[in-house]
């Protein structure tokens, strides 16, 4: 039996075009693509997104998702059409990168209890890190449990890659490149 085509979006969190996530990802990108999945990659530092100001309205019965308006009102709709999400970024202080945490934040006004939520998704976390501890991806794999269990997400797995600091650092990791590859022909 084959496998259903998934529509996948991976929201890139990297400010570097190049970076060493970014590259994760397009590993993982390239792999799902040759697995007759479509692919669709955010460049989320270059899109202008506001925080969330905690106002309430999208918890309203009749409210859009967000009453903010900015790059985000083309985001949440490709989200919605979303069969995966993967989050892709670099390691920032020990979580993910501050454009990245900024569209997560967002996603509040798409819980379960609301009417526009994601419930039920498969993600994946794709991570580098100058740092080369594996234990520096302590605070990421936590926020991204906890942020997935919030959203009902089903976690589908992970690529954590320490010891990446300097632009294209990823090439020298193969293994890395490879279990991202893997992970996305692994899709359900």
């Amino acid at each position: 039996m084959k496998k259903k085509s998934k529509h996948i979006v991976i929201l890139l969190g990297s400010a570097r075009e190049d970076g060493n996530s970014t590259r994760l990802a397009y590993a993982f990108a390239d792999a799902a693509s040759l697995a007759g999945h479509a692919v669709q990659s955010i460049r989320v530092p270059a899109l202008d997104i506001v925080p969330c100001d905690g106002c309430g309205e999208c918890w309203k019965p009749a409210s859009t998702p967000c009453v903010l308006r900015d790059d985000m009102d083309s985001v949440y709709p490709l989200l919605r059409k979303a069969d995966m999400l993967v989050f892709a970024t670099p390691l920032h202080f020990f979580t993910w990168s501050a454009p990245l945490k900024t569209l997560v934040d967002r996603l509040y006004c798409l819980a379960p209890k609301r009417r526009h939520g994601l419930q039920g998704l498969p993600v994946a976390l794709l991570a580098t890190a100058a740092d080369p501890r594996p234990a520096a991806f302590t605070g990421l794999k936590a926020t991204f449990r906890l942020v997935a269990g919030y959203m009902q997400w089903k976690i589908l797995g992970d690529v954590l890659v320490p010891g990446v600091a300097e632009e294209g650092d990823i090439a020298r990791k193969p293994r890395a490149l490879a279990r991202a590859q893997t992970l996305a022909r692994r899709l359900p």
